[in-house]
C-alpha cells in the first residue's frame, strides 16, 4: 500500500493576492468617491434652497400681518436703534437679537426658535437655519450684545445675509437707519422708497436674502462676531450684496479682487461649487453663478439709478440707468 502523504489545503491569500485586492478596492474608491462626493454637495445645496424658501415665505407671512412691511432696522427692530435692550425685549421667539435681525420676527414661530436670546441666536446660526455646506467659526468677537451660552468660540458664522438697501430709508429721520451716503453715491435710491414689500420693484428680480454674512476681513479670512445691538451697515444679518463688492469696506463676503478675496467668497458665500443660493422677494430660490450675482438690479428697488459704474461688479449698466 502506497504510502499516500497528506496535502496541507491552503486557506490565505499570497502577498500578490493582496496586493491585487487592495488595488481594485482602491479603484472603486476612487471611482465612488466624487459621485459619494456630488451626491452629499447636491443634498446640501437643496437644503440651502430649502432654508431659503422657508425665508422667502417668512418674509410673505410677515408682510401680510403688517401691512406690507419688511423686517429689520425701520420696523421689527426699530426699538434697538437706542443701541440696547430694555425690560426683557431680546425675549421670544420673534424678538430680533440685533435690529437688523430679520430672522427671528419672520421666522421665530415657523421653525420654533427658542424663546430665550441666547439660545436662539445659537439655534439661528448653529443649529436650526444653518446652511450644511457651512462650517466656518467666528474667530472674534466686537462689542458687547447678546452672546450664545458658550460664547462666540464655536458659533458657526450666520449662513444667511437680507439685503441691507432693501431695509433702510433713502434719508434719516425719525430715528431711522438709512442707506449709507457712499452707496447712495453709486447708485440713488429713490426718495419715495420705504422699507415696504410692495415698493421694491420687480419681486421676481430682487434678492430677499442670500448666502453670505459679515464681518469678513479680506486680508485675512477671519471672521468677527458684531454684537451691538444697534447697527448701520447689517450687522450680522444683512450685507449690501455682491453688486457692490468692488467699493465696500471691509466687512462683505463677496468681494473676489484678490487670490485672498477669492478664497473667502468661495468660503463664506459662494459655497455651492462656486455659486451663491438666494431667496427672492416673490419667494422663490435660486442659484446663482457670480456674474449673475453681481447684478445691480437683484439689489436695489425699482427707480433707483445708476450714478457710477466704476466701482460696480456689473458691466451690463450705464451713467444714469434706472433700475426696473
Amino acid at each position: 500500500m502506497k504510502n499516500q502523504g497528506t496535502r496541507k489545503r491552503r486557506y490565505g491569500f499570497t502577498l500578490i493576492e493582496l496586493l491585487v485586492v487592495i488595488s481594485i478596492i482602491a479603484l472603486l474608491i476612487g471611482i465612488l468617491l466624487p459621485a459619494l462626493g456630488a451626491a452629499r454637495r447636491t443634498a446640501q445645496k437643496a437644503v440651502c434652497l430649502s432654508n431659503l424658501r422657508s425665508a422667502g415665505q417668512g418674509l410673505a407671512i410677515y408682510g401680510a400681518d403688517n401691512r406690507d412691511w419688511i423686517p429689520g432696522p425701520n420696523t421689527s427692530g426699530m426699538h434697538l436703534n437706542d443701541s440696547k435692550f430694555d425690560n426683557g425685549e431680546d425675549e421670544g421667539s420673534t424678538s430680533p437679537l440685533q435690529n437688523f435681525d430679520w430672522i427671528s420676527p419672520s421666522l421665530g414661530n415657523s421653525i420654533g426658535l427658542p424663546d430665550d436670546a441666547a439660545k436662539r441666536l445659537e439655534s439661528i446660526f448653529t443649529n436650526d437655519f444653518r446652511c450644511p455646506t457651512n462650517d466656518a467659526i467666528y474667530d472674534s468677537q466686537y462689542g458687547s450684545g447678546i452672546t450664545p451660552p458658550g460664547g462666540t468660540q464655536d458659533l458657526v458664522i450666520n449662513s444667511y445675509s437680507a439685503i441691507s438697501q432693501f431695509m433702510v430709508a433713502p434719508k434719516s429721520g425719525d430715528g431711522k437707519i438709512y442707506i449709507r451716503g457712499w452707496i447712495n453715491s453709486e447708485v440713488q435710491v429713490p426718495e419715495s422708497y420705504d422699507s415696504r414689500q410692495d415698493l421694491v420693484g420687480n419681486a421676481t428680480a430682487k434678492v430677499w436674502v442670500l448666502d453670505g454674512a459679515r464681518y469678513v476681513d479680506n486680508s485675512s479670512g477671519e471672521v468677527t462676531f458684531n454684537a451691538f445691538p444697534r447697527q448701520f451697515d447689517g450687522g450680522n444679518y444683512a450685507s449690501w450684496g455682491p453688486a457692490m463688492s468692488r467699493v465696500v469696506r471691509n466687512g462683505n463676503p463677496y468681494k473676489r479682487v484678490t487670490d485672498q478675496e477669492q478664497m473667502n467668497a468661495e468660503k463664506f458665500a459662494y459655497r455651492h461649487n462656486g455659486a451663491v443660493n438666494a431667496a427672492f422677494f416673490d419667494g422663490h430660490g435660486e442659484s446663482m453663478t457670480p456674474e449673475e450675482a453681481e447684478r445691480v438690479e437683484h439689489y436695489f428697488p425699482g427707480g433707483s439709478k445708476v450714478l457710477n459704474t466704476s466701482n460696480l461688479n456689473d458691466d451690463s449698466v450705464e451713467v444714469g440707468t434706472i433700475i426696473n
